[in-house]
Parts: C-alpha cells; sequence; structure tokens
C-alpha cells in the first residue's frame, strides 16, 4: 500500500523537525527551541512570545508598530472614510436639493450633510469613525443633502 502524497509531506516535515537543532529563542527569554517548525520552516523564536519582555514599556510594540505601519493604516482609513460618506449620500436620495447635482460614482466629496435643524443636532458629520452606524443613520435623517455650493449660501444666508 502507498502512502498518499500528504502522509510523505508529513514524514517528510516530521524527519526535518527531529533533525533540527535546539537553538535560543530570539526574544531574549533564553527559552530553548527547535531551529526547525512543524511543518519544516526556519524559525527563530516562537511566534508571539514574550513580545513585552522585549520593551521595557509594555506599550512600545505597539507605537514602533503603528510607526512602521503608518501609510498602510491612513490608506485604509481614507477608504474607509470614503465607502462610509459615499453610503451616506446614497441613502440620502444622492443628489443636492437645492441645484439637483447628482452623485456620479466619483463626486461624493462635494456633498454635505446641513442639519434642517441645528438645535437638534447630537454631533457633526465628520465624526463618521468615531460613532456607530446606527447613530450616524440617525443623525442623516436630521440633514438634508446639499452640494458645497449650496451648503455655503445656506449658511451666509443665516449671517
Amino acid at each position: 500500500m502507498t502512502a498518499s502524497s500528504k502522509e510523505t509531506k508529513q514524514k517528510h516535515y516530521q524527519k526535518l523537525y527531529e533533525q533540527a537543532n535546539w537553538i535560543e529563542c530570539a526574544c531574549g527569554c533564553e527559552t530553548k527551541i527547535k531551529d526547525r517548525d512543524k511543518y519544516g520552516r526556519p524559525k527563530k523564536y516562537i511566534s508571539g512570545h514574550n513580545t513585552i519582555r522585549k520593551y521595557e514599556d509594555p506599550t512600545q510594540f505597539k507605537r514602533e508598530w503603528n510607526h512602521r505601519n503608518r501609510a498602510q493604516r491612513m490608506e485604509y482609513k481614507k477608504q474607509y472614510h470614503r465607502k462610509r460618506k459615499v453610503k451616506l449620500v446614497l441613502l440620502s436620495g444622492g443628489k443636492c436639493l437645492n441645484c439637483g447635482i447628482e452623485y456620479n460614482g466619483k463626486n461624493a466629496c462635494i456633498f454635505h450633510f446641513h442639519h434642517r435643524d441645528p438645535a437638534t443636532k447630537l454631533f457633526t458629520m465628520h465624526l463618521l469613525t468615531v460613532k456607530s452606524w446606527d447613530s450616524i443613520i440617525e443623525e442623516v435623517s436630521k440633514c438634508d443633502l446639499l452640494c458645497a455650493n449650496c451648503h455655503e449660501q445656506k449658511h451666509s444666508e443665516e449671517f
């Protein structure tokens, strides 16, 4: 009876693991570990092991990670804001109530949410990430969708 390719791979990986040398964990904890994992891949430290011991301050790791991944995080945040804004524009009708300019798939940034009654305003609409989706929907229901020009004209009439 022949062994399947999966069994053959498992035997090969097991052999590599058994032949692996013992090394000291690179995190500085002085634990002895094998230099190969159970799949035969090179290993220098225990994954996720003692990340706090490397730093005097436990939050230092998170700060360094944030610094290293800043550009990626900012790009994700921008996309998240754009998607939420597009959903809100479409939920509000997708066009300016005064001049009738319509959302064309790219111009969501020109639309503003004007509160009909400022007394009922709980928060400004730029807090798209801080507030829950339900509270944002509730706030949008108190607003009119206006383009930037019409919104500015509306506010200039107030003064």
